[in-house]
């Protein structure tokens, strides 16, 4: 009996171990995915510009996406529908009141000059129907004088039938005749529908003229009270500012005042403050004054006493202490 080889089971278990890379097929891969990241290097840049492409791509087509919705719920929201109505006509009506009031005599002017402009419009309507109306006319009578001639060849015609070709020429003229006669039953109606419209623009024409020159009138009117309310009203506000006073113009009364009043105590308080220390100096200079005019009139008294001495270039130098003056000095009367 054979002994088993161990030795190839046991290399058999070693190659079901050995991990997937070590195999042939992960050595290939290793390399197929070498060569995919050598690509993506060698093609980086443009693959990062198409990245960011992509991404940038994506953000802009949600954003559309929102602003899409955001519509949507606009367009389909009741709430906000009525509330962008209203919010029009409150506009709208704003403008409209301020138009209004720049000068609501100029505008009840202009639409004066507006119907007057649309009653000459309606007014060359008038003529122009009222000159189909007398073609028309026209026509129906020269129908009417064709017809009369026709129907005189056919009896002519008629009286003469021997001859060859009259009364095919007779046949003609009732035809014709005929004919005209049932264009004037299809124009007459016409013309009595044009009648009848050129009646009533001519009774608007004349109701326009009055409605025109009454609302002149009543503009004229108005235009002359508004003017008189007007000046009696600034008249009146005119009075009432006496007493009252323009707010506007008050305060700056009110603030020109208490910057003069303000102004006005820090002057008075400069000049007190200039004329105090200026009083220190004034009654120094006035006792220096006084000292000087006390010593003048000593030194005048010894003057005229006799005991006056003018002070001489070779005289004695004067003692510096008055203790030390002898007491027949001729300072004496002075020092004392």
């Amino acid at each position: 009996m054979a002994t088993p080889d161990f030795s190839q089971i046991g290399g058999a278990q070693e190659d079901t171990k050995r991990s997937y890379w070590s195999k042939p097929e992960g050595i290939t891969s290793l390399l197929f995915l070498g060569g995919l990241g050598a690509a993506a290097l060698y093609y980086w840049n443009k693959l990062a510009a198409f990245l960011i492409e992509v991404t940038q791509n994506t953000l802009y087509l949600g954003f559309l996406m929102a602003i899409l919705a955001v519509v949507i719920f606009l367009l389909t929201s009741k709430d906000v529908r009525t509330a962008v109505f209203f919010l029009f006509k409150t506009l709208m009506r704003k403008i409209t009141g301020l138009i209004i009031k720049l000068d609501p005599i100029a505008i009840m002017k202009i639409y004066i000059d507006d119907l007057k402009e649309k009653r000459e419009k309606m007014q060359g309507q008038i003529n122009t129907l009222a000159g189909q109306l007398v073609k028309l006319n026209k026509n129906i009578n020269e129908n009417n004088e064709q017809i009369k001639q026709k129907f005189a060849e056919a009896n002519k015609a008629g009286t003469m039938l021997d001859r060859p070709g009259m009364k095919e020429t007779a046949s003609l003229a009732t035809i014709e005749g005929a004919g005209l006669q049932e264009m004037n039953e299809k124009l007459f109606p016409l013309q009595r529908n044009m009648k009848t419209v050129l009646e009533f623009m001519e009774k608007v024409n004349k109701s326009a003229d009055y409605i025109i020159k009454e609302t002149e009138i009543k503009v004229k009117l108005k235009e002359a009270e508004y003017r008189i309310v007007k000046e009696s009203s600034n008249a009146l506000r005119t009075a009432v500012s006496i007493f009252k006073g323009n707010p506007d113009k008050k305060f700056y009364f009110d603030e020109s005042m208490e910057y003069i009043q303000d102004d006005m105590s820090q002057k008075l308080g400069e000049m007190k403050r200039a004329m105090d220390l200026s009083l220190d100096f004034i009654n120094g200079v006035d006792v220096q004054n006084g000292l000087l005019s006390d010593k003048g009139q000593a030194m005048l008294e010894a003057y005229n006493s006799g005991q006056f001495k003018l002070i001489q270039l070779d005289a004695p130098k004067p003692p510096s202490r008055a203790t030390d003056v002898p007491k027949d000095s001729s300072y004496k009367g002075l020092l004392d």
